[in-house]
């Protein structure tokens, strides 16, 4: 129901029109009546209401001066004015103060009505208007965002569209594209995640980013966050994003790495996306939780003839059970792969390779075990990851390797020490010699295992027997000579040698030695 004034200096004619016409059939309530033109602008200012039916010739302020003081204060009040015949070329000046109907006097009911209903129609239809604008905008407002983020994504990865076509559009989403310092910031979740991280992620960045930057356009391109921003300062936006960087993992303990183009206008947008999607292959070479920029990346030039590896010595060492030599050579082949910096694909395609390679070393029924692995092998993203992986598979073959030898390296080392204290006036004695000539091994692979086994370097194992076996002698015999102990323990003739290294182990020379044998 629309709200009614009724004003009339005549109360006869006032009371008369109140009570005979229809107004709720009109679809209409009369709220207020005024006797006069001060008292109807009272009531007004009280409470405005949406039509006005009144009188012209009143007393005081007439009808006339009553519809140009409220059209001014109140422009949507509609008015139906009451007038004879001799008033009408003075309501006339008021016609375009909205004044929908002027009615001669004595107007019937009928006639009232047909003006109000008049007047209601065309308040409806404004009311219907502004409703399907309101509708309209809101509508616009809800999928802008939608059809920002859907440009965004169309225009950087599709030819079709061109400057001309950014210019129309910057237009329709108020974007300035005069700004050389746009720059595009792509964000990837380094692991696995749900489509509601994805979101949370582009909203915290947005929103921490728009504090201190414009941020036209933002979207999606598959698991990659897109960001176009317009950048005052690198090193705001960089400590920016690391604090979301920590939020982020702090919330949902997963990490994000961000990549940052160079400077560029709009003109350019597609060669920053290029140069942020080449930032992002360093994600396979770097920790996650990176923020990696133009500078820190590195063309690889790297091809397939260049990655050549046998890794023939690592596969000797996971089958000698040898796990410290094991962890060496991974260490240094992937401290090599790093620091080349191989196509990403191509290191992928290596390491799977490798990872067959080791694994074929495993008894039959553990390598069917190794194989279902795979797929999850190839689903890492990262160095870090694929290095991780190989290793545990390289040591617990390796293991298995040491346990099922670990007797046979026992009964080894107890031959080379039994060897030795049979040997040991044989000045030519040495590893080296017992590997080849006894024992048919390689001589480093059985030092590394009698160090192992006993704790200590063959040599100095070597040459504290000989000096025990020299002190032995010496307490053995009060007569015995003391070049005579250095050939008995491998010496030979140079018995000078004997007492340095003697005087080395005990803190005498063996004279020395010798007379406090004898003093006691």
């Amino acid at each position: 129901m629309y709200k009614v004034l009724l004003v009339d200096d005549e109360i006869n004619i006032l009371e008369g029109i109140a009570s005979i016409v229809d107004w709720s059939g009109c679809g209409t309530q009369l709220v207020h009546k005024a006797s006069n033109g001060q008292m109807a602008f009272e009531m007004i200012e009280a409470d405005p209401p949406d039509i006005v039916v009144t009188d012209i010739k009143m007393p005081g302020l007439n009808g006339v001066q009553l519809i140009q003081k409220v059209h001014q204060l109140y422009p949507d009040i509609k008015f139906i004015v009451l007038s004879g015949y001799d008033e009408f070329e003075f309501a006339k000046t008021v016609m375009v103060c909205n004044v929908r109907h002027y009615l001669l006097k004595p107007s019937n009911e009928k006639k009232i009505e047909s003006a109000l209903k008049d007047v209601v129609f065309d308040l409806d239809d404004k009311k219907d208007k502004e409703t399907f604008l309101e509708n309209m905008r809101s509508h616009l407002q809800s999928i802008m965002p939608k059809a920002k983020e859907q440009f965004l994504k169309d225009y950087i990865t599709n030819k079709k569209y061109d400057v001309q076509d950014w210019e129309y559009y910057s237009r329709l989403f108020e974007i300035d594209t005069t700004c050389q310092e746009f720059r595009l910031l792509v964000l990837a979740i380094d692991e696995r995640s749900d489509y509601e991280h994805q979101l949370t992620l582009k909203e915290m960045v947005t929103e921490k980013l728009a504090e201190n930057h414009f941020i036209p356009l933002e979207t999606t391109i598959g698991d990659k966050i897109i960001i176009l921003a317009e950048v005052s300062s690198f090193a705001d936006l960089n400590a920016e994003l690391k604090e979301v960087q920590q939020t982020f993992e702090d919330f949902f303990k997963i990490t994000f790495t961000a990549a940052i183009s160079n400077p560029g206008s709009i003109s350019k947008l597609r060669e920053l996306y290029n140069e942020t999607l080449n930032c992002l292959t360093q994600r396979f070479y770097i920790s996650g939780g990176s923020i990696i920029t133009v500078q820190d990346f590195i063309q690889n030039k790297s091809n397939f003839e260049e990655m050549q590896y046998d890794h023939e010595n690592l596969i000797f060492a996971i089958r000698s059970g040898n796990d410290d030599e094991v962890q060496q050579y991974l260490d240094d082949f992937f401290r090599e792969v790093r620091e080349k910096k191989y196509d990403a694909n191509l290191v992928k395609s290596h390491c799977l390779e490798l990872f067959l390679a080791i694994i074929r070393q495993a008894k039959d029924e553990e390598m069917d075990d190794y194989f279902q692995e795979i797929i999850f092998f190839q689903q890492q993203e990262s160095l870090r990851e694929l290095r991780k992986f190989i290793e545990r598979a390289a040591k617990e073959i390796a293991s298995q390797y040491f346990e099922r030898t670990k007797q046979t390296h026992h009964n080894i080392v107890e031959r080379v020490i039994e060897y030795v204290e049979q040997n040991l006036e044989d000045e030519e004695l040495s590893l080296s010699s017992i590997a080849a000539d006894i024992l048919y091994m390689n001589p480093d692979y059985l030092g590394k295992l009698f160090k192992k086994q006993k704790g200590e370097r063959f040599s100095n194992f070597l040459t504290s027997l000989r000096i025990k076996k020299a002190i032995q002698l010496i307490e053995e015999s009060d007569h015995v000579k003391v070049f005579e102990v250095a050939e008995k323990v491998g010496f030979g003739n140079n018995p000078r040698y004997f007492g340095q290294v003697f005087k080395k182990q005990t803190g005498m020379t063996p004279s020395d030695y010798k007379d406090k044998q004898t003093d006691k």
